[in-house]
């Protein structure tokens, strides 16, 4: 028996647009909670991550959050917006974006985590332009008391030693009001009783120097942990 694909759900939707061709769609979900795969339509456009949220509030607003870069400027004006998922694709028709400040902390919050966690060497520039309004929820946040322990060496733009056994692919940083990414370019770990690891670092975006860094995030292949700030070694 030949399967019958079934129809484009149709769906309205709304994007936000954070520069760079990067947007985020908001778009309401069911209960089947159809998990995104990839933009098929327009051409050029992809998706780097995505997000539920809306549940379990007072007064639930179940939507999809999607996380789109469009370097060629398709959805620029609005658009409709072809979404492939586990269940069936989704035609979402989004009106001209608005500005990607005007996230609400809800979504920001729940966006936050699935942007850092997915920021590789292909997605790390595009993601980027997210860091400023994203990732200060997660930096505020209290620390876990077993948070491992960042210690930058000299102005940390070279290296650093971080405590426990597990290595992150990235460093991102806040000193002052400023964000910066370093890549973990080398990790020499020390096993025993109090592992840690000596970490090079190199230069991943942004760059501020001779400020004191005052929070940093470990990311990771699909992690993102927070870290405790040690005393700067000189």
């Amino acid at each position: 028996m030949t399967a019958v694909s079934e129809p484009h759900a149709r769906i309205e939707g709304r994007l936000f647009a954070a520069g760079n061709g990067v947007l985020v769609c908001r778009h309401p979900v069911g209960t089947d909670l159809p998990i995104p795969l990839a933009a098929s339509a327009p051409p050029g456009v992809s998706l780097l991550s995505w997000a539920f949220t809306g549940f379990g509030a007072p007064d639930p607003d179940p939507a999809g959050l999607l996380v789109l870069n469009d370097p060629e400027g398709a959805l620029a004006m609005g658009g409709t917006l072809t979404l492939e998922t586990h269940f069936r694709d989704c035609a979402i028709a989004c009106p001209k974006p608005r500005p990607v400040a005007e996230l609400n902390a809800p979504t920001r919050a729940a966006l936050g985590a699935a942007v850092l966690a997915a920021v590789r060497p292909g997605t790390l520039d595009a993601l980027a332009t997210l860091f400023p309004i994203l990732a200060p929820p997660l930096a505020e946040a209290p620390l876990p008391e077993a948070a491992p322990r960042l210690t930058l060496a000299r102005d940390g733009d070279s290296a650093a030693t971080l405590s426990g056994a597990t290595v992150p692919n990235y460093l991102l940083l806040r000193a002052g009001t400023t964000w910066s990414c370093a890549r973990v370019a080398r990790a020499d770990l020390r096993f025993g009783p109090s592992p840690e690891a000596r970490l090079t670092l190199a230069p991943a975006w942004g760059s501020p120097r001779g400020i004191v860094v005052g929070a940093a995030l470990l990311l990771g292949s699909g992690s993102v942990v927070p870290a405790a700030i040690g005393t700067s070694r000189r």
